[in-house]
């Protein structure tokens, strides 16, 4: 019975949301003063190729600017802890039927669930995607969706690379951590009009005209990283949203997704430039990406190099999570 209580109020919930965001399409302010402003300087992109971080490890604790950004983010204090997902007390029958402890769902209804949503499936890496057109493309992205996930066991850490780019706004959005049983990672590209009348957080999925070439690496933990223990990879390619989903546990703010974007022009890629050394907390203050090399990347473990349009980006807690104190 508890579970079926569960079940039923997260699907309220879920509905709310989904409800909530097509009613603010029409209700936007547009804040172009602040989006439209004049850039800063960016430095000149390097000439040589692209390095590929094979001698670089990630900093074993985070700086002090970085963890206190991700404490605000989070709501959490100093003496605060992540609560992890008790895998041992998941069980395996002879139909590969596993149940996370206090959630009621199974493996097989996840599968069921993926299935069902258009998700594809790479056999050689156990691992589920998603294609060029799902349904959820006609539907576009809010910030509310962030906030209904969490009320399904849906626990990450996203940030959002905002920028303008002709004649409309751009967001680059991606997350990583874990969704219901999977550990993954996703990247988004969205865009709107510059006199849209959508509500300010709300953008539209990516059209063919503006797909972007990217792709990422996803390792489970940091520790994983440095050894090179990659869990499994999304190729680098045109898309509007490039995801990856395996089955088991990770830490959201652990994890590791090692990202390459590709621009379209120096234009965009000074716009994006721009947006990931401006990406922000919940409470805006600033938990960006440092420039690889540079002294204000010392001892930083979220940092990205750019080489002509090209970006590679080693994303660790940059950003700020959809959920508030422990994990569910």
């Amino acid at each position: 019975m508890k579970n079926k209580l569960m079940r039923i109020t997260s699907s309220l919930i879920a509905l709310t949301v989904f409800l909530c965001c097509l009613t603010a399409c029409g209700n936007k302010t547009e804040k172009e003063e602040e989006i439209t402003k004049k850039p800063g300087e960016i430095a000149a992109p390097e000439t040589e190729n692209l390095v590929d971080f094979d001698d670089y490890t990630i900093p074993e604790e985070s700086s002090d600017e970085e963890s206190s950004a991700e404490q605000s983010s989070s709501g959490t204090t100093s003496n605060s802890t992540t609560t992890a997902v008790d895998v041992s007390s998941w069980t395996t029958s002879s139909n590969e039927s596993q149940t996370q402890s206090g959630s009621g769902l199974t493996k097989a209804d996840m599968i069921s669930l993926l299935n069902a949503a258009g998700y594809s499936y790479d056999a050689e890496q156990d691992i589920y995607y998603t294609n060029m057109n799902p349904w959820q493309r006609h539907f576009g992205f809010t910030g509310e969706y962030d906030t209904g996930a969490s009320y399904l066991n849906m626990e990450y850490l996203t940030f959002k690379c905002d920028f303008t780019y002709g004649d409309k706004y751009w967001r680059i959005q991606c997350w990583k951590g874990q969704y219901a049983l999977l550990s993954g990672a996703e990247m988004g590209v969205y865009t709107k009009d510059i006199d849209s009348s959508l509500s300010e957080d709300f953008y539209a999925c990516a059209s063919d005209d503006n797909l972007l070439e990217m792709g990422f690496d996803f390792y489970k933990t940091t520790k994983d990283y440095n050894n090179r223990n990659r869990l499994f990879y999304r190729p680098v390619e045109f898309h509007w949203w490039q995801t990856g989903f395996k089955f088991g546990y990770c830490n959201p703010t652990n994890c590791v997704a090692v990202m390459t974007l590709r621009a379209k022009d120096s234009k965009m890629a000074d716009g994006i430039e721009r947006g990931l050394q401006n990406v922000k907390n919940k409470n805006g203050k600033l938990n960006p990406f440092y420039k690889y090399g540079s002294s204000s990347s010392s001892g930083k473990v979220n940092i990205y190099q750019r080489v002509g349009n090209e970006f590679k980006i080693i994303w660790v807690n940059a950003g700020y999570t959809n959920y508030n104190g422990n994990m569910i």
